[in-house]
C-alpha cells in the first residue's frame, strides 16, 4: 500500500566524464554554443539594396486630375534622392508647388487677363530659380576646392538607403522645379562627403544646409505669393465680365 506524500530517494548524479565540462554552480545548466576558431575581420554589407518600387509624393493624384481637366499629358520621372532634406521637400512640397506653377501657366487662357502682370510673375519665379541655381553652383565649387586641397583623391560617398521617387510632371515650370530639387540633392550629397572627409566642420555643415533649405522654401513661398496675386486678378476679370454681361442683358 502506497503511503501518501511519500518521498523516493533521488539517485545521485553521474560523475561527468573526463572530457565533459563541469556543471555550473547553483544547479544551472547552460547550453554551450560552438565558437568559430577565427573571427571574421570583414563582413560584406549589402550596400546595393534590392530595387523597391519608387515612392510617390503626397497627394500626387491631384496632378493627374489637373492633367485630365486640361486634357493634357503627364511626364513621369523616376529619380533617386539621397539627402534627407531634399527627400522631405520633395515629398511635402513637390505636388503643392507643381499645382501653383500649373495654375499660373493655365492663367494664360483667361480672356482679359493683364498679360504683363502674368509675365512679371513668371519672370520673378525664373529669377528666383536662377538665384537658387547660382547658390548651389557656388556651394559646389567651394566644396570641390576644399576637397581638392585637403582630402585624398578618389574618395566617393555612398548612401546606405537612397530613396527612389516617381515624379509626375504636368508643366514645364514643374520640370524646372524638379531639376532644382535634384541639383540641391547633388549639392548636399557633396556637402556630406566634405564633412565625412573632415574638410567641413559641423557648424559649417549645419549653416550650409540651412542656406539650401531657405533657398528651396523661398522659391515655394514666392510661387505661393505670385499664384495668389494672379488668382485675385483672375477673379477680378471674371467678375468684370459677369457685370458686363449682366449690363448687356438689361
Amino acid at each position: 500500500m502506497d503511503t501518501p506524500n511519500s518521498f523516493e530517494a533521488f539517485p545521485a548524479p553521474r560523475p561527468p566524464d573526463q572530457g565533459d565540462p563541469p556543471d555550473p554552480a547553483c544547479g544551472a545548466r547552460w547550453r554551450q554554443r560552438p565558437v568559430a576558431s577565427e573571427s571574421r575581420e570583414h563582413v560584406e554589407l549589402p550596400l546595393h539594396m534590392p530595387d523597391d518600387p519608387p515612392l510617390r509624393p503626397l497627394r500626387d493624384a491631384d496632378l493627374w486630375l489637373l492633367a485630365r481637366r486640361a486634357r493634357g499629358a503627364t511626364l513621369h520621372v523616376d529619380l533617386e534622392l539621397r539627402t534627407a532634406l531634399v527627400r522631405q521637400v520633395f515629398r511635402r512640397d513637390f505636388v503643392y508647388v507643381s499645382r501653383l506653377l500649373h495654375a499660373l501657366e493655365a492663367s494664360r487662357r483667361v480672356q482679359g487677363l493683364d498679360r504683363a502682370r502674368l509675365a512679371d510673375a513668371l519672370a520673378a519665379l525664373q529669377r528666383r530659380a536662377d538665384d537658387v541655381q547660382a547658390l548651389l553652383r557656388g556651394l559646389q565649387a567651394d566644396l570641390e576646392a576644399r576637397v581638392a586641397a585637403r582630402a585624398p583623391s578618389g574618395a566617393q560617398i555612398t548612401f546606405a538607403r537612397p530613396a527612389r521617387f516617381l515624379a509626375m510632371v504636368v508643366s514645364p515650370a514643374a520640370q524646372r522645379y524638379l531639376a532644382l530639387l535634384m541639383h540641391a540633392d547633388t549639392t548636399l550629397a557633396q556637402l556630406e562627403r566634405a564633412w565625412l572627409l573632415g574638410v567641413v566642420d559641423p557648424a559649417t555643415r549645419t549653416a550650409l544646409t540651412a542656406d539650401c533649405r531657405r533657398a528651396l522654401h523661398g522659391y515655394k513661398d514666392l510661387a505661393s505669393d505670385r499664384r495668389a496675386d494672379i488668382g485675385d486678378h483672375v477673379r477680378e476679370v471674371n467678375a468684370q465680365r459677369k457685370r458686363a454681361a449682366a449690363g448687356g442683358d438689361g
